[in-house]
């Protein structure tokens, strides 16, 4: 499905948070007249459910929208794949599949990453990451690095196969040398996915 740059960006709004009208109007500098007739399309295509939030004192129940992120055709086939290897294979032959691609993934990427420091190997995975669709990146907060992914694009899979899920994190932890505590994740329902990055001694190395 093609979709206009102004649907793009609704899109991309309601993936982080749910939101009215009146605000998306506000943060895209358009009209709530053109914000609804977008979101009335993006509702008919499947791609925006709506829900309603009471209102303190006397009012209408304000409207909130937000991103279905449904399973594509891709997602599908990857989550019967999945079963069907479990099937054959047995429970964790899924999750052994899983781990071998990204073990291939993780030597290509490794070279890139020697002799940066810690946060300049966050910084980097940040940028792989959004280069493949994650939105992603990684900032130094008082408590230590962190690095946040708000969108996945294989969010969808990843709620039938939570498996994948612990699979990434540990390729992200193999990737910069040091240890990621999981603080947020969209299959829980959260806005992202949060890690706080834990130095390990001598990780800065």
């Amino acid at each position: 499905m093609r979709l206009g740059s102004t649907k793009q960006r609704i899109l991309e709004h309601l993936r982080l948070r749910k939101a009215s009208a009146a605000e998306l109007a506000g943060e895209l500098g358009l009209s709530k007249v053109a914000i609804y007739r977008h979101l009335e399309d993006l509702k008919r295509d499947g791609l925006v459910r709506v829900s309603t939030r009471p209102v303190q004192g006397r009012g209408r129940p304000l409207r909130l929208f937000e991103a279905i992120d449904e399973p594509t055709a891709y997602a599908r086939m990857c989550r019967e794949m999945l079963e069907q290897i479990e099937e054959l294979y047995g429970p964790g032959a899924g999750v052994r599949v899983l781990r071998a691609r990204y073990k291939k993934e993780l030597e290509t990427w490794r070279q890139g990453f020697k002799g940066l420091t810690l946060e300049e190997r966050a910084r980097r995975l940040a940028e792989w990451l959004t280069e493949r669709g994650y939105q992603a990146e990684s900032r130094r907060e008082a408590s230590g690095l962190v690095l946040e992914q708000r969108r996945c694009p294989k969010l969808a899979l990843a709620r039938d196969y939570q498996a994948l899920c612990q699979v990434e994190m540990d390729f992200f932890s193999e990737l910069l040398g040091v240890s990621l505590v999981r603080e947020c994740s969209m299959t829980a329902g959260d806005a992202c996915c949060r890690y706080r990055i834990e130095p390990d001694g001598g990780a800065e190395g």
